[in-house]
């Protein structure tokens, strides 16, 4: 009796010690994902690096809008679109919460930190007979953000954060004189992507 219950002890601790293999295998990572986005219109690759570490790339217009009010003018508005470059290391850090609550984690569908770069084209008059030079602007910062992936392709990333932007302008001084200077400060880092996720199916 003594020797059967010893081989019924060791089978179950072998089934547990299955069991407890399978949930630490199937711990979600992160995978490489590619999204479109029509709200802030463009398209960013994500590749994996680690279990939960990616770089992700992106190619955007950015959006800058405009009011004010003048006596002499009245209401004005104006509403800027200027191609955008950004980077960001990302490091999610939810996914077994996430699971053992039975939500979605697949297509990277986590809350991350990153370490935010990116680049900004527009166009400033740099002369008195209005011509323009295409002038960049770059931004550093950290950022909290959220990623969603749906099953019906949908996608949602939002963050936001601190960074430091820098920069160079063009004023006109009292003498009607153009100068040209560097110009930087700490700003907010935001980002509102809605769009589509465009992984094959699996």
């Amino acid at each position: 009796m003594c020797k059967e219950f010893k081989i019924i002890f060791s089978v179950v601790l072998f089934l547990i010690s299955m069991n407890l293999h399978s949930q630490v295998q199937e711990e979600p990572g992160i995978s490489n994902v590619t999204r479109a986005t029509f709200f802030a219109p463009g398209i960013s690759y994500e590749k994996k690096i680690g279990k939960f570490q990616s770089m992700c790339a992106q190619a955007f217009l950015g959006t800058s809008f405009y009011i004010g009010y003048s006596s002499s003018l009245g209401t004005t508005a104006d509403i800027n679109l200027y191609p955008s470059l950004g980077l960001q290391y990302r490091y999610y850090y939810n996914a077994a919460k996430r699971q053992a609550e039975g939500k979605r984690t697949e297509m990277n569908s986590l809350n991350y930190l990153a370490a935010v770069g990116e680049t900004a084209f527009y166009q400033q008059i740099v002369s008195a007979d209005g011509n323009k030079d295409i002038r960049s602007s770059n931004l550093f910062g950290v950022a909290w953000g959220i990623s969603r992936n749906y099953l019906k392709r949908f996608s949602l990333d939002l963050s936001i954060g601190l960074g430091y932007f820098f920069t160079k302008t063009t004023t006109v001084d009292d003498l009607g004189q153009y100068i040209t200077e560097n110009e930087g400060g700490i700003t907010n880092v935001g980002h509102i992507g809605l769009g589509f996720w465009l992984n094959k199916r699996k």
